[in-house]
């Protein structure tokens, strides 16, 4: 998934869809896994995302 393409709102509705479904404990562990695994590649890209943003907004506040 590239910088460009990535969409923060998409990827956050993914990550909830994924949390519910490893707190139902009504899959595999090996499924359990590949979610988890999942989860953490949108939530650490999600966190990088909100990052940058914070940078920007303190920069555009800082100039005035």
């Amino acid at each position: 998934m590239s910088e460009n393409s990535f969409d923060f709102e998409k990827s956050l509705n993914e990550l909830e869809k994924i949390v519910s479904v490893l707190e139902d404990n009504e899959i595999s562990l090996d499924e359990a896994i590949k979610l988890f695994e999942k989860g953490i590649e949108l939530s650490n890209k999600c966190r990088q995302t909100l990052e940058r943003a914070e940078i920007k907004i303190t920069a555009l506040t800082n100039k005035e």
